[in-house]
């Protein structure tokens, strides 16, 4: 096997697929690793750009930093000196910029690693984040590779934010902030006498920022500086800081500078010998002083007492806390992503199921909530919803902390917020037609995952008082989702569905959604055996009636001809018609009118055959086709972008998983896979200049065939596409998928592929299954065991008995 998989220009996988190496820092764009605990974070460039941050990294932002993706200029800096010739570089290619002998990035699970030959120095920079500590570490080892004696320092460089991100207002924000120096800890704290928040009684700009930001070196430091102009000097900037051609920092600290953090250290290395600086970043709570509390998402979620600052420099801050931390970041990730793992005669997929898009989904989606392209503050309803479908089979414990969580956000009308702040809380009152929906989707799709019937019984409060089971906060969902009908019976649109871009179809609650009718059809028919189970029948009838009842409204005023509406405007004008000017033809509504099974056998096979020749390209399938050239104010802001950009007729990946599942559904083995493998990210290597986008991970987009840039992904890490990706891949194409009776295997693979192998986790036990395809099928068994003994069909049962459990199967 190839020591480099998926090589590309600038970089390619290690064989076991746990590391992508970045060979030229020079990629088309910022290539990020997003690292974190579900606590604290950061996001770090090949390049050494990034940031910083604690809960989320809107509100609570730790290091300074600004969107730009051609500069990709600020970040963390270490800065590496010759004290005899006053040469210097930085251990990352910025901000220096000198030039190298050898220079690579190693992004790993929770950990990225700088390599770098400089001036006959090797040095190698590792960061990553403490797996139960609100903190982040970077060991920076020096070796001599020359024959004389090096005499060196180390200097370290970001600017303090301590809040709101972006502090646009500077000058306002940086007279609050408070560094000092602490000899006993080697270690520059900040504290920040202000918070965007009110106090308790309404007052803004009245409450501290409740934290003490440190950074922590394993070396008594020689000098230190917090002072960005003492630093950089008065018009410098970081390539070439005024502090590099003195002897020592400035020594500034208090509440009078422009908060920064410098910490220089000597190293002093004969002919080749190597030496370690360790770096501990972060921030601690400090004692609650009754201005500002704990917030509400904080005691919905568990949480356990910050260490102290000094706890916390005593156990990381030398060579020895750092490696036992940096073994914990694997085991840590090791507990997550090896559960579940694949081996098929794909090597792309098997890299991104058996770990990328899972730690995608873990560690930016629900964990971190910012990327390179967007930043969030906060929780989506339906967004997080969906991403923790990826826990359902390591860790159903956290899909149900999530699920409960997001119930709590419901209000006691079955309304939900769209999306709300993870600290304080507080986000807009949806008037979304679908966001309250995902609620049941979830639960149902927990359901089938660990037949834990108890959580329906749990009492989870609402966002404006009271509670209720969350049994009835489904309901609840569902019986507010039946009042947003139109006279035909079509679900009206609201400010938008699933598709956020057609924001002016329905505001006047006139405007129809059929998607939102398939989708509420699949909610309702798997709702519907729950309240049979609750003893709840009359509701179960209603669920069934209004089921029935969608697909007689979609199938006499959804059909197009040759595909499904996408909607109905406030004045009545079909949206995704052959008689529509632009925009004649949308995705979602043909691939969820096979997934809810609503479209007859004929329909079905015609609206999949219309998305096979208008929408699925060669970067996977159109949200719509053809692009939005006019504005519509009718419309939305989808038509405001660019022809081919996002949602505007390109690639919009979330939903592009989504025809995998209609295709597989359909028996056409070869489009579920076409659709899977023109998105998945490995498979963009060779054009990685017009790709632009990280092959390792999904991006939320690619541009459609009109825009100049074709298949140019962006907006990567932050998106919901990644645990799609991975359910439609195991399954969907795999198809082993899990029921309340068991677990399905239900294949759908491509033609020629000699079988696969799965090892999955299923409610306590571990089931190590093979398929053989001998004859080179896509769907079907001849046999099927378990532990050796033949089973008639292909539904294995729960064993519920803690074992590892051999399923063998022949096509």
């Amino acid at each position: 096997m190839s020591d480099r998989l998926f090589e590309g220009r600038y970089g390619h996988f290690r064989p076991d697929g746990r590391e992508y190496v970045i060979t030229d820092p020079r990629t088309p764009r910022p290539w990020v690793n997003v690292i974190g605990n579900g606590d604290y974070g950061l996001v770090v460039s090949q390049t050494g750009g990034g940031y910083s941050f604690r809960g989320n990294a809107g509100q609570n932002r730790i290091t300074r930093s600004f969107q730009d993706l051609v500069k990709d200029n600020w970040g963390r800096f270490v800065y590496l000196r010759d004290r005899e010739d006053g040469s210097f570089w930085s251990a990352t290619w910025k901000p220096v910029g000198a030039p190298y002998d050898r220079y690579q990035v190693r992004h790993g699970f929770g950990y990225t690693v700088f390599e770098m030959e400089c001036r006959g120095i090797r040095s190698d920079l590792a960061m990553f984040v403490a797996p139960d500590a609100p903190c982040e570490i970077w060991t920076l080892r020096l070796e001599n590779r020359g024959a004389a004696l090096r005499r060196l320092d180390v200097t370290t460089w970001f600017e303090w934010l301590l809040g709101q991100a972006p502090d646009e207002h500077r000058e306002f924000h940086r007279l609050f902030i408070e560094t000092a120096y602490r000899a006993d800890l080697s270690a520059l704290t900040a504290r920040k006498h202000l918070w965007g928040f009110p106090d308790g009684k309404g007052r803004w700009n009245n409450v501290s920022w409740p934290y003490t930001a440190f950074l922590a070196c394993s070396r008594a430091p020689s000098s230190f500086d917090a002072d960005k102009e003492s630093f950089l000097g008065q018009y410098g900037d970081e390539r070439d800081p005024q502090a590099l051609h003195r002897p020592a920092l400035a020594g500034r600290t208090g509440r009078f500078g422009d908060a920064g953090a410098a910490l220089r250290c000597e190293v002093d290395l004969p002919p080749g010998a190597a030496e370690e600086v360790v770096f501990v970043l972060g921030a601690v709570e400090d004692p609650d002083d009754g201005t500002f509390g704990m917030d509400r998402e904080r005691r919905l979620l568990p949480s356990t007492p910050d260490p102290s600052l000094e706890e916390i420099v005593a156990r990381f801050a030398h060579p020895a806390g750092a490696r036992n931390a940096l073994e914990g970041v694997h085991a840590f990730w090791r507990g997550y992503l090896d559960a579940e793992q694949v081996r098929t005669p794909d090597p792309a997929l098997d890299l991104m199921v058996n770990g990328w898009l899972k730690y995608q989904a873990i560690s930016c989606r629900l964990w971190a909530k910012t990327a390179a392209y967007q930043v969030s503050a906060g929780y989506g309803f339906r967004d997080q919803l969906q991403d923790c479908q990826v826990f359902l089979s390591c860790r159903p414990d956290l899909a149900r902390r999530q699920i409960l969580l997001h119930a709590a956000h419901q209000f006691r009308e079955g309304d939900v917020l769209h999306w709300w702040y993870t600290i304080r809380g507080g986000g807009p009152r949806t008037r979304c037609s679908d966001d309250l929906l995902w609620l049941p989707f979830l639960v149902s799709a927990y359901l089938r995952e660990t037949d834990d019937m108890g959580i329906l019984d749990e009492r989870v409060p609402f966002e404006d008082g009271g509670e209720d089971t969350l049994y009835g906060h489904c309901r609840l969902a569902i019986e507010r989702a039946f009042l947003r009908f139109s006279p035909r019976g079509v679900p009206l649109m609201g400010d938008h569905d699933w598709n956020d871009g057609l924001s002016a179809v329905g505001n006047e609650w006139r405007g129809e959604s059929f998607w939102v009718a398939e989708f509420l059809h699949l909610v309702l028919r798997a709702f519907e055996p729950l309240c049979e189970e609750r003893g709840d029948p009359g509701f179960a009838n209603r669920c069934r009636e209004v089921a029935d009842a969608l697909v007689h409204a979609l199938e006499t005023y959804g059909w197009d001809g040759d595909w499904y509406l996408q909607a109905t405007t406030d004045d009545g004008e079909p949206v995704g018609s052959a008689v529509s000017e632009e925009g004649r033809i949308f995705l979602n509504p043909q691939v969820w009118a096979v997934i809810s099974g609503m479209a007859s056998p004929e329909r079905a096979a015609r609206c999949m055959e219309s998305v096979s020749a208008h929408l699925l390209r060669e970067h996977g399938a159109l949200l719509l086709y053809p692009a939005y050239t006019k504005v519509r104010t009718d419309i939305g802001y989808i038509t405001r972008y660019a022809p081919g950009l996002r949602e505007n007729g390109g690639v919009y990946t979330h939903a592009a998983t989504w025809a995998v599942w209609a295709y597989a559904l359909m028996g056409d083995a070869a489009r579920a896979y076409e659709a899977f493998r023109r998105i998945c990210p490995p498979n963009r290597h060779a054009d990685a200049d017009a790709y632009m986008a990280e092959p390792y991970v999904t991006p939320g987009n690619s541009d459609g065939p009109v825009s100049p840039f074709f298949g140019r992904g962006g907006w990567t890490w932050y998106t919901g596409s990644a645990q799609w990706l991975h359910r439609m891949a195991t399954e969907r194409i795999l198809g082993v998928r899990a029921e309340r009776e068991g677990l399905r295997l239900d294949p759908c693979l491509p033609a020629g592929w000699s079988g696969f192998r799965m090892r999955r986790p299923f409610r306590g036990c571990l089931y190590e299954i093979e398929v053989s395809n001998p004859l080179g099928r896509s769907t079907g068994f001849a046999t099927l065991e378990v532990d050796g003994v033949a089973l008639d069909g292909n539904l294995v049962p729960p064993f519920r008995d803690g074992g590892v459990h051999r399923v063998v199967a022949t096509m």
